[in-house]
């Protein structure tokens, strides 16, 4: 083609506009595909579909044949005619319209960029932010059991159908439920749960409707991301379920997340009746809660004993249980958690023994209906270890549930107790680390962490778990007490008074009974013996110490501050405590071992021995890995106290052979054991 033939070709075109016609198909391109964008984005697709490229792509090629042979003008689509020399002027009102609509044109598509701009630095920062998310809990005071319940209901909800997607690290409702989240920035939050997203909540009434307002906050820099209001319209329980549905994609979608079709079915999946499933939850909370009441040495919330009517207590559980049966006879986890609630309540003496029976066949109800139930396991586990005291079953059934729930904490939790029970330590540490690293925020698993941590000589975990429990509980007095045995393990005494005296004042509770047993430790005996006779019944009952406990704490106290007769008055009187114990109960090691301290502190050197190798004879092998390391300590007294130093050498060796609260620093702190010590080289006792 001739030079001037080119140079023609690209007038004509000009003179047709069809470089204007692909420059208004390019911006029109980009406005459905911005569109498309945007509108597939809400239905949780990412990206435009690939069909609409397609189109568009051939689309590009009908608009330059397009623009050859027609023109748009402020008069119309015309036809585009050769080129002549006179040209008909057009009307001012169509140039008019023309120029508006090609303005508004423009205004759109500059709009669509410019969202499209913003839009993806959003979601940049979407894509930047550590996907660990945390639903909070409703901390409302003043609220009733069964408000807590519901309330507990939305967070679980919201959270389990979180859990459903792939991308998200969720931290589980159980570790999250308890969490105290008044007066902590939004930075704190994050750091304390571990979660770069949280997910906030709350229910509010107006008038007689009822809203959830859902707000989405970075903890990176403590920004609202997106709030919510959602009104419930009909049934609670249904409309909770879906609504949790539709909050945890609109959450999805709003952090730049998308689903998969798979994911979509988890999300969206139902239960077959939502009233049986919200009857079924609120059993289960409210168990939990009295459970943790009893385990944390709270009293029966107005409990009737053997009445499954009362509304505030294990029965209230149990009736909420069997409320989702009769919604839902299918539903196997109701008859295994009802189960459990009603071993629960066995153990904590609320009902008797007669009832039993009924917790077989509810076990047996759920593994009929669903064979490989976790939770059937679990409740089959608790018959175990109250009714059949079979502690190595219960380990093979709580592992085969953890095995099967993973993400569990508290079938991880319980099934750490039992190793820790039958002394397998190994196990007990892995088990507890993965309970530690759960970032739980149950004061009664995180207590029990503690003495674990104790137990494996980890203090600086053990101190953690248990400052975590303090704050979460700072009334319930047993946290301070095992934190004092971490100060006493590395000599810390000062500290441990300090501790004490503060707990004394948080808790309301008389805690001299153990500043008795601490200043004892510091060699301040006037202010022991001061402390030991203030202390009272109810301290000894609180703390589950037997009459013989305190005035075995009594004459050793007198003892060492120059009060000897009022010593041996008191070894007497524990010698025949314990020994009317023994006569009730001759398989009661306890009272063995500490017979055998007070016949050792009067003299009754045979006898003493006598005791103390009664009680090594019922723990060997060990009973109980956590109780069994004081009597091995009782009979280390027992043998120091009678002056038989080779014995207590020997059993001060195998004392701190084993895991254990004892170390050597608390052991020399003990004024009985002085003479040992002058006896032997301490360094002696470390094998």
């Amino acid at each position: 083609m001739k030079p001037g033939s080119i140079y023609r070709l690209i007038q004509e075109l000009k003179r047709r506009r069809v470089f204007r016609g692909i420059l208004v198909y390019g911006a029109s391109t980009l406005l459905i595909l911005e569109a498309a964008d945007i509108i597939a984005n809400a239905f949780g697709i990412e990206g435009a579909p690939d069909w609409i490229v397609v189109v568009l792509a051939f689309g590009f090629l009908g608009s330059l044949v397009f623009s050859w042979i027609y023109d748009i003008t402020p008069g119309g689509i015309k036809r585009t005619e050769p080129e002549v020399d006179h040209k008909v002027p057009i009307p001012k009102k169509e140039v008019r319209i023309y120029q508006t609509t090609t303005f508004v044109s423009v205004l759109i598509i500059i709009g669509l960029v410019s969202f499209r701009l913003i839009d993806n630095a959003k979601a940049k920062q979407m894509h930047e932010l550590d996907k660990s998310i945390a639903v909070l809990p409703m901390n409302v005071e003043n609220l009733s059991q069964v408000q807590r319940s519901e309330y507990s209901f939305i967070g679980q909800e919201i959270t389990s159908c979180l859990t459903r997607i792939k991308h998200y690290k969720v931290i589980p409702w159980e570790n999250t439920r308890y969490y105290q989240k008044e007066g902590k920035s939004n930075q704190r939050m994050g750091k304390e749960l571990d979660a770069a997203i949280l997910v906030d909540w709350e229910k509010y009434d107006i008038g007689s409707n009822q809203y959830i307002n859902v707000n989405l906050i970075s903890t990176v820099d403590g920004d609202l991301l997106w709030s919510k209001n959602i009104k419930i319209k009909g049934e609670w329980s249904s409309e909770i379920c879906k609504h949790s549905r539709r909050i945890s994609k609109m959450i999805t979608r709003e952090l730049r997340i998308y689903l998969t079709p798979k994911e979509k079915e988890l999300v969206d999946e139902l239960p077959g009746s939502t009233r049986a499933f919200m009857f079924g939850f609120m059993g289960r909370t409210m168990a939990e809660e009295s459970w943790t009441s009893y385990s944390t040495g709270g009293e029966p919330i107005d409990t009737i004993e053997n009445e499954y009517t009362d509304s505030l207590s294990f029965a209230l559980s149990i009736n909420y249980f069997t409320q989702a049966i009769e919604e839902d006879p299918t539903y196997a986890e109701a008859y295994a958690h009802r189960a459990k609630a009603k071993l629960w309540g066995i153990r904590a003496q609320f009902f008797n023994q007669e009832i039993m029976d009924e917790c077989i066949s509810d076990i047996s109800q759920a593994r009929k209906l669903q064979p490989d139930l976790p939770e059937a396991d679990v409740a089959m586990g608790f018959y175990c270890i109250y009714e059949l005291e079979d502690l190595l079953r219960a380990e093979e059934l709580f592992k085969k549930a953890s095995e099967q729930r993973p993400e569990s904490t508290e079938y991880l939790f319980y099934l750490s107790v039992i190793s820790r029970t039958l002394g397998k330590w190994d196990k007990v540490r892995l088990l507890s680390d993965k309970v530690y690293e759960s970032n739980s925020h149950n004061v009664l698993f995180l207590t029990n962490l503690g003495i674990s941590y104790l137990f494996l000589g980890d203090p600086y975990r053990a101190t953690t778990c248990l400052q975590k429990a303090m704050m979460l509980k700072p009334d319930w007095y047993v946290p301070y007490i095992h934190f004092k045995y971490v100060l006493t393990s590395s000599g810390d005494i000062e500290y441990a008074i300090e501790m004490i005296r503060q707990a004394e004042m948080i808790t309301g509770m008389d805690l001299s009974r153990t500043l008795a047993e601490l200043e004892l430790l510091n060699g301040n005996y006037p202010d022991a013996v001061e402390l030991i006779e203030l202390a009272g019944k109810k301290e000894y009952h609180s703390l589950s110490e037997s009459e013989g406990d305190a005035l075995l704490l009594k004459a050793k106290i007198h003892k060492h501050a120059g009060e000897l007769k009022r010593a041996v008055d008191y070894y007497e009187q524990a010698e025949q405590y314990f020994t009317n114990r023994i006569l009730f109960n001759p398989d009661d090691y306890f009272a063995h071992s500490k017979l055998g301290i007070a016949c050792a502190a009067t003299g009754k050197i045979s006898r003493a021995r006598d005791q103390a190798e009664m009680a090594l004879s019922y723990i060997d092998p060990l009973v109980d890995a956590v109780d069994d390391p004081s009597v091995l300590y009782n009979t280390l007294l027992t043998y120091t106290l009678a002056g038989l130093y080779d014995e207590a050498t020997g059993m001060m060796k195998k004392l701190l052979a084993i895991h254990s609260d004892y170390t050597l620093t608390s052991l020399k702190l003990d004024p009985d054991l002085r003479l040992l010590f002058d006896y032997s080289d301490p360094e002696s006792f470390i094998n």
